[in-house]
C-alpha cells in the first residue's frame, strides 16, 4: 500500500504519463475507503469476464488493504 512517504508498487503519479489527469483520494476523506473498493469490485468484475488481465488482481487485492487502511486512518483521526 502507497503512503506519501513510501510509493507503491502502484503509485499514479510515478505511473502517469506527462499531463495525464489523475485523482486522489486521501485516508482522511471518509468516502475514500468506499470508493476505493467500488473500483476494486469493478476491476474484479472486469478481470472475471476478461477485460482485464489476470495479473491486474494484485491491485485488487492492494486496493482493499488501502481501504481498510484508509477507514483505519479517517476513525484515528477522530477526535
Amino acid at each position: 500500500m502507497a503512503t506519501k512517504n513510501n510509493p507503491g508498487r502502484y503509485d499514479c503519479y510515478a505511473n502517469a504519463d506527462p499531463d495525464e489527469p489523475i485523482f486522489v483520494l486521501l485516508g482522511r476523506d471518509r468516502d475514500a475507503p468506499n470508493a476505493v473498493r467500488q473500483w476494486a469490485y469493478d476491476r474484479g468484475q472486469a478481470i472475471s469476464r476478461g477485460e482485464k488481465p489476470a495479473e491486474d488482481m494484485a491491485m485488487v487485492v492492494e486496493a482493499r488493504a488501502c481501504a481498510d487502511a484508509m477507514e483505519k486512518y479517517a476513525q484515528a483521526r477522530v477526535r
